[in-house]
């Protein structure tokens, strides 16, 4: 298998696994950087090839839709946005190499990662709870489902968008696709240090319109994260 470079002047995302945690700088630079728009179906195809998930032909047409629906930005998120979509989606791709995550998962956490905020409605204070993950599962649903999936697949993929929802913590989760998807949403703010975190929550700080200094905000997000948790082993030996 040919390793494929994620970016421009970076390793491969096998290397980054192979000398981790080491190669954190690395990944940092790829993580933090918000200058150039990433090429989703491209990065995907890239994931898909190092998780060793092959004959993936059928599925470009699906992955190429999600991609450019990815890319959008009708509301101006500036945390919720394609670079927030780009972390998680290799920061998941790094976690499921290092806990040798089940072939069988492996395309579905390409799917999940990429999709998990899909049209992120952020720019509007929503109370709701629920509302955004339940949102970005149905915009999922409607390009993957009847292609793809069973009910039974499709249940525990829209269990995993739920539990997305940061301020609830949620129950009896035992499924390794769920924790490396919950733990790379919340990863980008918490492994490159402090500076890269409160950078992150300026960038949340304007698109949910809070008032308050960023480092505020973000000493708020780790209140909250002790009553949630980190998943893996991997990840909290990560941070």
């Amino acid at each position: 298998m040919r390793n494929i470079p994620i970016d421009k002047h970076l390793p491969s995302l096998s290397y980054i696994a192979n000398s981790w945690p080491r190669t954190k700088p690395i990944l940092k630079k790829y993580v933090v950087s918000n200058f150039k728009k990433p090429d989703f179906f491209k990065l995907s195809l890239i994931c898909l090839n190092e998780l060793q998930v092959f004959r993936t032909e059928s599925l470009r047409t699906i992955l190429n839709k999600i991609s450019k629906k990815c890319s959008q930005n009708f509301v101006s998120n500036t945390y919720h946005d394609q670079h927030h979509f780009k972390t998680v989606l290799v920061l998941s791709c790094l976690l499921a190499k290092l806990i040798n995550l089940e072939r069988s998962d492996r395309l579905f956490l390409v799917f999940i990662a990429l999709a998990h905020d899909i049209n992120h409605q952020g720019r509007r204070v929503l109370s709701k709870p629920y509302y955004q993950e339940e949102k970005s599962c149905m915009d999922l649903h409607r390009v993957f489902f009847k292609n793809v999936l069973s009910n039974k697949k499709w249940n525990r993929i829209h269990r995993i968008f739920k539990s997305t929802y940061f301020p609830i913590k949620p129950k009896n989760v035992d499924d390794d696709l769920e924790k490396i998807i919950l733990d790379a949403d919340i990863l980008a703010s918490l492994i490159f240090g402090m500076d890269t975190g409160i950078k992150f929550a300026r960038r949340l700080k304007h698109e949910i319109r809070f008032k308050n200094e960023s480092w505020k905000l973000f000493e708020g997000f780790l209140k909250v994260l002790n009553n949630k948790s980190l998943y893996l082993q991997c990840s909290k030996d990560s941070c």
